[in-house]
């Protein structure tokens, strides 16, 4: 599987765009500028699906846009995600004077253990990591995990938000430590790492 890493305008947030030769379809792990995603995508491909580490603004602005130009793609979320999509107060888009309300159809919520085929033989396994928000997921397979906010090596995990919660991130950051060992890991902001901890 490769994976391209477009950085976002919005705060230099990430966008993940998974991809595998010889097939047609991609997925996104969160959307932010479009125009680079859409530069990323073979010619004639299609978006199957966006995993949403967590609903807040700087890692979903470009969602309803995504969904305008592929109406068949798939919005992976959790429940507090699903939430969160419908409020552009708890996404904070209405700070940004850019509010956001999902637009599309096809919405899917995640829970623990959950396992989504990317690609034949490649699953995408779904862990709820609460903390940072209580939408956030980490989305891991044999060589990679997706951490979103919930981990960025380096940095203190945020949780001076209404719905953060310190305790659950520091929970669930000793599970991302667990399941990171020995997979390349792409956090919500900054560079992928090798994490061999």
């Amino acid at each position: 599987m490769d994976i391209i890493q477009v950085v976002n305008v919005v705060f230099n947030s990430n966008t993940y765009v998974l991809l595998e030769e010889g097939h047609e379809w991609c997925w996104l792990v969160d959307v932010g500028d479009v125009a680079p995603v859409l530069d990323a995508i073979p010619k004639g491909g299609t978006v199957r699906g966006i995993f949403l580490t967590h609903t807040h603004y700087d890692h979903l602005y470009g969602i309803n846009r995504l969904v305008e130009l592929f109406p068949d793609c798939v919005v992976y979320t959790s429940e507090a995600g699903k939430e969160g999509l419908f409020s552009d107060k708890l996404n904070f888009s209405r700070y940004h004077d850019d509010p956001i309300l999902f637009s599309g159809n096809n919405l899917c919520v995640l829970h623990d253990n959950d396992e989504i085929e990317l690609f034949p033989g490649e699953l995408l396994t779904i862990m709820e990591t609460p903390g940072h928000d209580s939408s956030c997921l980490t989305y891991y397979t044999k060589k990679v995990i997706f951490t979103g906010d919930s981990f960025i090596p380096g940095l203190k995990i945020i949780t001076s938000f209404p719905r953060s919660d310190k305790e659950e991130a520091a929970r669930s950051l000793q599970f991302i430590l667990k399941i990171a060992e020995g997979r390349n890991l792409y956090p919500g902001h900054g560079e992928f790492y090798i994490f061999n901890e």
